[in-house]
């Protein structure tokens, strides 16, 4: 499957960038430590707000340690090989708000970046598209699935909305995008949806959930919800990619 070779330096310049404690969150207050991370700790629970996907691939080939988090310590993210990651199973608390959530879209300055790059290779490709969701905060998230859950049934809602805390949009680094025209099930059959599959990972982002991979992710396809994770990361999952985070991060 993959190749997780990662050299010490590697690791120390990855984590000194993310801010990521080098050892599995433990109970009470975690002090966020420069160590490189070894074999044996390698999903982290970040301190820091500046966690993402790390340009560096995964280092290690076996499944990651358990999300042992609890209580106050949802409020710092679950980190495995310097990937932020935030699913059905590992959820961030109501007090989790990055630094760039006043930032326009409330995206992470280097992800809005990409993506800017990324909707102007679109335009000129002849497939305009537009940013329509980005950051939302715990509460955002939670009136938007408590609105699914009242409008469309509990079935379609839990298929398509994420419960609070278990967002990607919570952390800035992921957001949607739309042809200014068509949503849903509309915008799977446009021209802009096969581009995306087919260029997304060029600019870092990764389609995060996959047709037919529902059973893994949690989620029906989704093929407008786009997740940083840095270019040579999202290189790795390759265009049209079918693979999932967390398979790819020893997680599934």
């Amino acid at each position: 499957m993959h190749i997780r070779t990662l050299a010490a330096a590697s690791a120390l310049a990855v984590l000194t960038l993310t801010g990521c404690s080098a050892v599995q969150a433990l109970p009470g207050p975690a002090t966020p430590s420069l160590a490189a991370p070894t074999p044996s700790s390698r999903a982290t629970a970040s301190a820091s707000e500046t966690t993402a996907g790390a340009e560096t691939p995964p280092s290690q080939t076996s499944p990651a340690p358990a999300d042992t988090r609890a209580g106050a310590q949802l409020n710092r993210p679950y980190v495995v090989d310097g990937i932020l990651v935030v699913n059905k199973n590992h959820r961030l608390g109501p007090g989790y708000v990055p630094a760039w959530a006043s930032q326009p879209q409330g995206l992470r300055p280097d992800v809005r970046a990409a993506a800017d790059r990324l909707m102007a290779a679109a335009k000129a490709d002849g497939v305009p598209l537009k940013i329509r969701s980005g950051y939302r905060s715990y509460a955002t998230q939670k009136a938007s699935f408590d609105r699914a859950m009242r409008t469309q049934g509990a079935a379609k809602a839990r298929a398509y909305y994420a419960e609070p805390g278990a967002s990607e949009h919570q952390t800035g680094l992921a957001f949607d995008l739309w042809d200014g025209r068509n949503r849903g099930d509309a915008f799977k059959r446009t021209p802009q949806a096969a581009w995306i599959a087919q260029h997304a990972v060029e600019y870092g982002f990764i389609v995060r959930y996959p047709n037919g991979r529902e059973s893994v992710t949690g989620y029906l396809w989704e093929p407008w919800h786009l997740r940083y994770v840095g270019t040579d990361v999202a290189r790795r999952f390759g265009p049209n990619a079918t693979l999932t985070l967390e398979e790819f991060l020893g997680l599934s």
